[in-house]
């Protein structure tokens, strides 16, 4: 049976193409070249059916599919590929981008990391291109998480409201009731109004069920409403990204920087297009140097990076969160 067998196959070595297959996977490059989407991906599947765990014909049909944007065939070719290479940097890099667009961002910020760090240990030139969809999953991750925190904060707000508006008079204090024997939605209510009914009775219930009196007045006021402030603060766009975190060239916050002898640092892929078409010198200090004097700056990417893991909005500014996947043109 077909599941049978793909049990037998998981986790086997990657087929031997014979040259049946590699005649189809030729066709469908061909195909692929001419935007005949379609029939590469026929003629890519019956070299799979002859050749079930050849890497490459699996890529390219997820590229196929990808071009077409059928992201759950995508997402299935992607997987049959980790299952034969896990450290595939398009396997992961197509993964992540299926996730994007099934939503599940959170996942498709771990394939993209994998793949970006595999593409960086390679040198791949994929490596930008990476980078750009891991920001676009960061960023959308964090609109979500903004917007949950934004609405829990708002209902713990709601319920301590009551028990921060101020009476009347300058230096009055009120007094509020929290009843904590309620398991569903604690109450509160003016002392005043509690016991100015019967207070034998409601001073019997607050002893039977735990009720006790909370007081504040104007400082526990200003507290709480600091304490608002500063958890808004987290989501808050509120300054530009600090200029050590940001290349000179690029004037986005660094995903690859590299030092040079002057000790400066730029974006790795700006640096290296300025010394290859414009010139080899520092294009700031102008001293002569060149492609081998770049080193990784990994103290400096690190701490960039840590800043945008707790400013996730500024990844809005590296990539246009509604931007083609992978930057395909409808």
């Amino acid at each position: 049976e077909p599941r049978a067998a793909a049990r037998l196959l998981r986790g086997a070595p990657m087929s031997a193409p014979d040259p049946a297959a590699e005649e189809l996977k030729a066709q469908g490059n061909a195909l692929y070249q001419r935007g005949k989407w379609g029939a590469a991906i026929d003629a890519y599947t019956d070299a799979i059916l002859i050749a079930p765990r050849w890497l490459p014909v699996i890529l390219n049909r997820a590229l196929c599919h990808r071009k077409r944007k059928n992201w759950n065939a995508v997402k299935e070719d992607c997987l049959k590929a980790l299952d034969i290479d896990r450290e595939s940097i398009k396997a992961n890099y197509m993964l992540g981008l299926s996730l994007i667009a099934s939503r599940n961002y959170r996942e498709a910020s771990r394939s993209l990391r994998k793949a970006l760090e595999n593409a960086r240990a390679s040198g791949a030139t994929i490596k930008d291109e990476i980078w750009r969809e891991l920001a676009r999953a960061n960023y959308l991750q964090w609109e979500l998480d903004a917007a949950a925190r934004a609405t829990r904060l708002e209902k713990v707000r709601s319920k301590i409201l009551p028990l921060m508006r101020s009476p009347s008079g300058e230096n009055a204090t009120v007094e509020q009731v929290i009843d904590l024997s309620n398991d569903e939605e604690p109450s509160a209510m003016d002392a005043s109004d509690a016991f100015g009914g019967d207070a034998d009775a409601y001073e019997k219930r607050r002893e039977e069920k735990n009720v006790e009196t909370v007081a504040f007045d104007e400082e526990d006021r200003a507290t709480l409403e600091e304490m608002f402030v500063r958890f808004r603060e987290r989501d808050a766009r509120v300054s530009d990204p600090p200029d050590c975190f940001c290349c000179v060239l690029t004037f986005e916050v660094f995903r690859d920087p590299v030092v040079c002898p002057s000790g400066n640092s730029y974006e790795r892929s700006a640096i290296t297009e300025h010394l290859k078409k414009v010139g080899g010198f520092d294009p700031v200090t102008r001293e002569r140097m060149s492609l081998d004097d770049l080193r990784p700056n990994l103290a400096l990417r690190n701490a960039a990076h840590a800043w945008l893991e707790t400013h996730a909005w500024a990844y809005a500014d590296i990539v246009k969160p509604d931007a083609p996947l992978g930057g395909e043109e409808d």
